[in-house]
């Protein structure tokens, strides 16, 4: 499954957007509210139109909210308006299908979303239906993913993991769009192969597959496991160290939930590429602000190594870390600002944050900027003072105060400033200075 291209009408905060995408991987970029969340919500309502085709999983469908609103004034009051229809339309690839366009709307805040024009991936979504149901191992089914700023899991949970019984190929999609995670699935999967493993005697080949996946993207980690005695997932470090997962730091965690997760999915969906399920599986997965909790060290290379373990995946994420834009290759940056296109990989930190991110002089800290820009204008109103009329003197001097008054913890900055003012014959008297 790939995704080409996305547009949008009319959802959310966007009147009319077109977006182009990158078969493997794509990040957006912009600044706060300029839609990047927004764009992702949008590609779960557009590509969980598959969800219609099968009989047992629920669709992700475009919410009333989520018809763009604009507002005016009328007198005091605030009104908005919704500009309905919200329109998702997508064009891309569904397992063998050739290129297709699909269309979901919401006409109005009172009906449901249309799917009349998205009969071909319903349709397509049957046809596979019908092949897992007759057993097809020639199958490869897409895995479809989403993880919200929410995805922070693997938390120590009192009640004892459950194992599970045999369910369809079709059961991981469900809730697969939803941006919150939810460990229990995985967790509950995880155990019940385990055990499996033990009692037969075998090395279980998509057991195999996730703790590679995981070894690939979270450092110094050497395997991953579901201990039946402390019913938990541990981790075994690389200084040999076992801890349990929800002992991990936050950005630890971060990688192994999500990471475990897809690897997961992808076995669930075709368990009959064993070890090879990471690498076989295509799909889409959908991940909000991918530098989470990611030290910079880690933001340089989970790009990569998402490629190198899922690489049949095409993912789209959003970031704010130039980090993550410095690592990527021509074509996979999206840039949400109204920005000229330009490539970024192997450019300096300052370079990005400066000219793509609108971060100025990023070498110094905003403090300091703060610090030069109130002495240029400390200056600006020593020189206005020279030829003022004694009248607006007294408003002179109060502008200094407020100048300097940010900055009073720093004594030599401050004591500069003030030898200047003194120099100018702006002084502070008596009762001023106490």
């Amino acid at each position: 499954m790939r995704l080409d291209q996305l547009v949008v009408q009319n959802f959310k905060g966007f009147e009319h957007k077109i977006i182009h995408f990158s078969p493997q991987f794509n990040v957006l970029s912009g600044d706060n509210a300029t839609g990047k969340t927004a764009i992702l919500d949008a590609i779960a309502v557009g590509i969980g139109a598959l969800f219609q085709g099968f009989d047992s999983i629920s669709s992700r469908p475009i919410r009333t909210t989520e018809i763009r609103h604009t507002g005016y004034r009328l007198g005091a009051e605030l009104k908005l308006e919704p500009y309905p229809p919200a329109i998702v339309r997508c064009s891309g690839e569904v397992v063998d299908s050739g290129l297709i366009t699909w269309e979901r709307r919401l006409h109005k805040p009172s009906s449901r979303t249309t799917h009349q024009n998205a009969k071909n991936i319903i349709n397509k979504a049957k046809q596979l239906q019908e092949r897992v149901r007759a057993g097809d191992k020639s199958l490869i089914l897409p895995v479809i993913s989403y993880y919200g700023t929410g995805r922070l899991w693997l938390q120590k949970s009192a009640r004892l993991v459950e194992t599970t019984k045999p369910d369809s190929r079709l059961s991981s999609y469900e809730g697969c769009l939803e941006p919150a995670s939810d460990e229990k699935q995985f967790l509950r999967w995880l155990k019940t192969m385990e055990i499996a493993a033990l009692q037969r005697k075998v090395s279980i080949g998509v057991l195999e597959c996730i703790r590679k996946a995981v070894r690939n993207c979270l450092e110094n980690c050497e395997s991953v496991y579901f201990d039946i005695q402390y019913d938990e997932l541990i981790t075994t470090l690389s200084d040999k160290q076992s801890l349990p997962a929800h002992m991990l730091s936050d950005g630890q965690r971060i990688i192994l939930g999500m990471v475990a997760d897809i690897a997961y999915k992808a076995a669930s969906l075709n368990s009959q590429l064993e070890e090879k399920t990471a690498l076989e599986t295509p799909g889409i997965v959908l991940i909000d602000e991918i530098d989470l909790h990611l030290h910079p060290n880690w933001q340089r290379k989970i790009v990569d190594s998402l490629k190198t373990t899922f690489p049949k995946i095409q993912f789209i994420a959003t970031t704010h870390s130039p980090f993550i834009i410095q690592s990527l290759r021509e074509g996979e940056l999206i840039e949400l600002n109204e920005y000229e296109p330009a490539e970024y990989a192997d450019q300096s930190i300052e370079n990005i944050a400066e000219y793509k991110m609108g971060i100025e002089i990023p070498q110094r800290s905003q403090r300091y900027l703060d610090m030069m820009a109130a002495a240029k204008e400390y200056y600006r109103v020593l020189e206005q003072a020279k030829n003022a009329p004694l009248e607006k003197i007294e408003s002179l001097k109060n502008r200094l105060d407020e100048l300097s008054a940010p900055f009073s913890d720093n004594i030599a900055y401050h004591a500069f400033l003030e030898m200047q003012r003194e120099a100018a014959g702006l002084g502070r008297n008596a009762d001023e200075a106490h």
